[in-house]
């Protein structure tokens, strides 16, 4: 995986999307690094950590990828430990801090893919054209990540043309990427959570943001469950959407800073 660390004692770790790399974590993100260490990495199988050899990527790939470039930077080492995520990436930091229990102080998730199980995900998506074709696991959609991996440079090239909402190496980068690590994100870290056991006690705070002209996610869901956990809040961001990290980082940033800051809290209390 390709971190970017910076020492301190306080850690943050911010883990992207599917079809994605860390740089949607732009340099507005680098301004609370003073103090911190903060690990931005590409996740298994996408960007600076694309893998064209590899046929799988489990779940526990995904984690044991996160452990070793948190140990190889120090995170393990920092406290408040805050992780920050972008829509996929909020099922994987879920996980992760599940498997590190009392390691991880606060989670933020911008657009996280919440839904009620792999059918409500599959209704959402067959409910657009392009998303029934390209997004799910279809033979198009397959046609498509082949000739996009016989042709990376032009097809990031054809990204960035496509959306020019985002930045072109951001767009660009959403070539870096192979079939099966595309499937297997998807089935593992959006089809197939269980949202609701995730965000069960005991774990951490975590705080679901959403931009209020994001599709992604079932915010009626989101509130349903996070009435009945405490640690659980929602919060929406007017005129925004499932961008947030790029077009709103001063927004997540003050989201992230609100959760280190109960977080320096409780890392100070004995648990």
């Amino acid at each position: 995986m390709g971190p970017g660390g910076r020492g301190g004692t306080r850690g943050i770790f911010l883990l992207h999307g599917l079809v994605s790399t860390g740089d949607v974590f732009g340099a507005a993100f680098d301004r609370p690094a003073a103090g911190r260490r903060l690990v931005v990495p590409d996740l298994l199988g996408f960007g600076r950590s694309l893998d064209e050899g590899r046929g799988a990527f489990t779940l526990a790939d995904h984690l044991d990828a996160l452990d070793e470039v948190a140990a190889r930077t120090g995170l393990f080492d920092t406290r408040p430990l805050v992780v920050g995520a972008h829509s996929l990436g909020s099922s994987l930091a879920l996980h992760w801090a599940r498997r590190h229990p009392g390691r991880v102080d606060g989670i933020v998730c911008w657009g996280a893919p919440v839904y009620r199980d792999a059918e409500a995900v599959r209704a959402r998506l067959r409910a657009n054209l392009m998303t029934r074709l390209f997004v799910l696991d279809t033979p198009w959609a397959r046609r498509a990540c082949a000739l996009n991996c016989r042709h990376r440079r032009a097809a990031g090239w054809f990204a960035a043309v496509t959306d020019p909402s985002l930045p072109v190496p951001v767009a660009r980068a959403a070539s870096l990427h192979t079939w099966p690590a595309y499937r297997d994100a998807l089935r593992h870290l959006v089809l197939e959570v269980d949202w609701a056991r995730l965000l069960d006690p005991p774990g951490p705070p975590v705080r679901l943001v959403w931009g209020d002209a994001d599709p992604v996610g079932d915010r009626d869901l989101a509130r349903r469950l996070a009435a009945d956990r405490p640690r659980v809040t929602v919060a929406v961001v007017p005129g925004a959407d499932h961008h947030l990290p790029l077009a709103h980082p001063e927004v997540c940033l003050a989201h992230l800073r609100e959760l280190t800051a109960g977080a320096t809290t409780r890392a100070l209390t004995p648990r």
